[in-house]
């Protein structure tokens, strides 16, 4: 069960990375980069990889990079603290993890431009889609029988 909460907790702050990373395998610039050593991410991301992913996926000016920094921090610092709390429940650590997830995402979304709202909404979209159907889209269809 801890193991399954740590999953959780790791994913939820993979959220956004993982969001990053499939967008930006679907660029024009992601066949020249190649994948990151090893071929995969490994662990959550400290939030100054995630702000660098961040800038090359939605390309923030300096300004922005400022402001998105302290988000990230603070939302890592509160995932930490909220993943150690051993008083709340699995549903209740699930919960504020959810909560300040999508608070986090509020207060990124007022730092963006309209476009880079809307690449960030995409990112969004498709790591939900991710988490929901890991394997792949369920819905597509298989090969016809022999006939």
């Amino acid at each position: 069960m801890l193991k399954r909460l740590f999953v959780l907790a790791a994913s939820a702050l993979l959220t956004l990375a993982v969001a990053i990373a499939g967008a930006q395998t679907n660029s024009p610039d992601s066949a020249q980069a190649g994948p990151p050593a090893g071929g995969r991410m490994h662990g959550p991301m400290s939030p100054d990889q995630q702000l660098e992913h961040l800038s090359k996926a939605l390309n923030l000016t300096g300004d922005q990079k400022s402001q998105i920094k302290p988000i990230l921090e603070e939302r890592q610092q509160k995932l930490e603290s909220i993943h150690s709390d051993s008083s709340l429940s699995p549903e209740d650590r699930r919960s504020k993890m959810r909560s300040l997830i999508e608070d986090s995402h509020t207060k990124l979304r007022a730092v963006l431009t309209d476009e880079q709202k809307t690449k960030f909404d995409q990112m969004q979209s498709r790591m939900r889609e991710h988490r929901e159907h890991p394997g792949g889209a369920p819905n597509v269809p298989s090969s016809p029988p022999p006939q």
